[in-house]
């Protein structure tokens, strides 16, 4: 019985001498999920980012018009606004990643912890036994078989040891490594926050520089007469535009969905008020009537804009004097159009429910109204939404009395 009280601490230290499990490392899905979503969406914003650098530079080379002066500076606006998002989306990633970070280094210095804790038993437990425990397990040995017993009990504890010690330096180097990243992602943090000071700073002497062409062409005859000849212009435009679209695509015509029946009973693409109605209307840039052949919907930048009713998206891109804009065809030659947009978030084919979020709303449209400019067109035709949408915009606020109508002007 003395001989296996000798044999037994060893086997029972073989045995606790395993290092712990870590738990810490693991991404959930949901996680991962988010991290591909945003990584989508900053790749999207890098795509915007190229187009409007390239339409940008196609409008510095036109002769500058009132309206093309104008444009160039929307651009200019737009491409700023959406690099400062790609640094804030940019910012969020790394964020995300800090906090990871912090958590992997929080995580291993409590491993590290409870090894260097249970290191120190083991070192006591090794003590109580004694230094010469390979000899004392020969010497308690009463049989072969109780030696190799005692011999594969040595063997383990010397390997469990070892191993404790390896997992305790991996853990200490890994830690010093996860401090290491975390101060560079404090750095890249630190460097995105000062570029996004300055583009922001941009967009203000952009926005300030657009103010000023404003305020000389309302204090010119000359150019308001010029451009409400453009803004005339503008609607052919549009329409020439619409009437390419409504031409049937690889898949054909889209079936009828019944959008005609649904006069009425729309509800509002953004919750915001009217600010300005359909029809003719003075516009306050030029100081002179111009034609209006749409809504615009004031609301904060970035809110959600929503589809009205089921459609498939046939345009999805930058258009002169309407911003980034989106056009979705509902069938029967009914379409929805909503510009100004600062995020657009469907692409060319995409099928939308009504309700789906399809883009965010921009700084400023046509009226320097920060929210939506929308348009239903039938046929190419503008027609009022007033009696297309349900009698309020959302819980934001009630929509004004009747809304002046101009005759559905068609130049």
């Amino acid at each position: 019985m003395a001989r296996r009280c000798v044999i037994e601490p060893l086997l029972i230290l073989a045995l606790v001498g395993l290092p712990t499990t870590a738990r810490a490392g693991r991404t959930e899905a949901g996680s991962e999920q988010k991290r591909i979503s945003e990584q989508a969406r900053l790749e999207r914003i890098q795509a915007e980012i190229a187009e409007l650098k390239q339409r940008l530079a196609g409008s510095a080379a036109r002769a500058g018009s009132v309206l093309d002066a104008i444009e160039e500076l929307d651009l200019t606006a737009a491409l700023l606004g959406r690099e400062a998002e790609s640094l804030r989306q940019e910012a969020r990633t790394v964020r995300a990643h800090e906090s990871e970070t912090q958590e992997s280094a929080a995580a291993l210095e409590t491993r590290i912890t409870d090894s260097e804790r249970d290191l120190g038993r083991l070192l006591r437990e090794v003590y109580k036994v004694g230094p010469t425990r390979y000899l004392r397990v020969i010497a308690a040995s009463s049989s072969p078989a109780e030696f190799a017993a005692g011999q594969r009990a040595v063997e383990a504890l010397g390997l469990g040891e070892s191993r404790r010690i390896e997992a305790y330096r991996a853990d200490r180097q890994r830690l010093d490594d996860v401090l290491a990243e975390l101060g560079r992602q404090r750095d890249d943090l630190d460097r995105i926050e000062s570029e996004l000071q300055a583009k922001d700073q941009e967009l203000r002497d952009s926005r300030r520089r657009k103010n000023a062409v404003l305020a000389g062409i309302r204090r010119e005859q000359a150019s308001q007469t010029r451009a409400l000849a453009e803004l005339v212009g503008m609607e052919k435009e549009i329409r020439a535009l619409l009437e390419t679209l409504a031409k049937p695509g690889p898949g054909g015509a889209l079936s009828s969905l019944g959008f005609g029946r649904r006069r009425g009973q729309l509800a509002w693409p953004i919750q915001g008020t009217l600010a300005v109605p359909f029809g003719n209307v003075r516009h306050p840039r030029f100081n002179t009537v111009v034609p209006h052949p749409g809504i615009d919907i004031a609301a904060p930048a970035g809110q959600g804009v929503h589809t009205v009713f089921d459609g498939r998206v046939i345009f999805s891109n930058w258009f002169r004097g309407y911003g980034e804009m989106v056009v979705i065809d509902h069938g029967d030659g009914y379409l929805s159009i909503y510009g100004h947009v600062s995020e657009r978030l469907v692409v060319v084919g995409q099928d939308v429910r009504q309700g789906e979020l399809i883009a965010r709303s921009g700084e400023g449209g046509a009226f320097e109204t920060p929210g939506l400019y929308f348009e239903i067109r039938h046929d190419g035709r503008p027609e009022d939404p007033g009696p297309w949408l349900r009698g309020s915009t959302g819980r934001a606020a009630e929509r004004p009395g009747p809304t002046p109508r101009g005759s559905h002007h068609t130049p």
